[in-house]
């Protein structure tokens, strides 16, 4: 019986006292909104809360069009009132609307494509874009507009237009979502209200 005991201790004095703890994931933390009388243990997640995406797979001006769908990954945890609802790596969806191409005198192409929805906790969660410009050192400018369900332009000066993967994109949540924590889910969107009586 000693033996065994022994060679534990052995083992325990070999590993290191204290192994650095794996780097945490970054995190968009929320302040939670009081919740509904008719789901009182809900937790709120709030219109507009950010949403930081990233495009997977580049979308260019060659191969797509009009409906087409892409794929971006959430590249940050969302949580609200210490609870996660939204975590990195959950899919997100855009579509393209419309492809320009490029025109003479180096006039740039374009891609314009809008935002859906994330993949979370079993719902899909609406999302829009905001109004944005941003370069980079390769001249690729990305322009995003905070319309309907967020419309999104990418222009390549001189080129086709693309939207790159790794692309950075900010969106936002559409509209008020409720999360249930003892489930771990989101609660299904209820019917749209009726109109009111003139």
């Amino acid at each position: 019986m000693m033996l065994p005991i022994a060679a534990a201790l052995l083992l325990a004095q070999a590993s290191p006292a204290s192994a650095a703890p794996p780097p945490a994931a970054p995190q968009l933390v929320v302040a939670a909104p009081a919740a509904p009388a008719d789901h009182p243990g809900a937790i709120v997640l709030p219109k507009q809360t950010l949403v930081r995406l990233m495009v997977l797979n580049e979308v260019n001006g060659h191969q797509a069009k009009p409906g087409t769908r892409f794929v971006l990954r959430v590249d940050e945890n969302v949580v609200v009132g210490g609870t996660l609802v939204i975590p990195v790596g959950a899919t997100a969806w855009g579509e393209v609307t419309q492809v320009t191409d490029n025109k003479a005198l180096g006039k740039p192409g374009s891609v314009a494509a809008r935002l859906l929805y994330v993949e979370a906790n079993g719902e899909r969660v609406p999302l829009i874009g905001e109004e944005q410009s941003r370069a980079n050192p390769g001249g690729d400018k990305v322009a995003m507009a905070s319309a309907a369900f967020g419309p999104f332009a990418l222009l390549t000066k001189g080129n086709v237009g693309k939207l790159k993967a790794g692309f950075i994109f900010n969106g936002y949540v559409a509209a008020d979502c409720l999360f249930d924590p003892a489930a771990g889910k989101f609660l299904p969107a209820g019917p749209a209200p009726a109109p009111s009586a003139p």
